[in-house]
């Protein structure tokens, strides 16, 4: 499942049309419509509104995303592995066993920290 249709299927699900959602966001109708069909993507900020107005946390969301698969991040206790060339390769490790779409949100949530 794509973003976009999940925030699709959660806004029927909560009886809004597009621009019902629109306005709450304070953004364009056609907006919403770019985002549910995939031509446009939402940056961390609006993908966080989103979830608000849905009442989930981002975390929730891309659950959902991605059916339920347990996506945790499981801290380790040994201190060693906190080490700066492990951590690399622990991020890598978790990095390429994501999907595409779980890339794609990665990329979304961390944008606003490498810019």
């Amino acid at each position: 499942m794509q973003i976009g249709q999940l925030i699709r299927s959660l806004r029927k699900e909560n009886n809004l049309s597009m621009s019902d959602l629109a306005q709450k966001l304070d953004i364009s109708q056609a907006s919403i419509s770019r985002i549910e069909s995939g031509i446009q993507e939402a940056n961390y900020a609006l993908l966080s509104e989103i979830c608000e107005q849905f009442g989930l946390t981002l975390s929730s969301f891309f659950l959902l995303l991605e059916n339920k698969v347990d996506t945790t991040i499981k801290i380790p206790q040994d201190k060693s592995l906190l080490q700066s060339e492990n951590i690399d390769d622990e991020l890598f490790n978790i990095i390429k066993n994501l999907s595409e779409e779980q890339k794609k949100g990665l990329y979304v949530l961390l944008l606003p920290y490498i810019r």
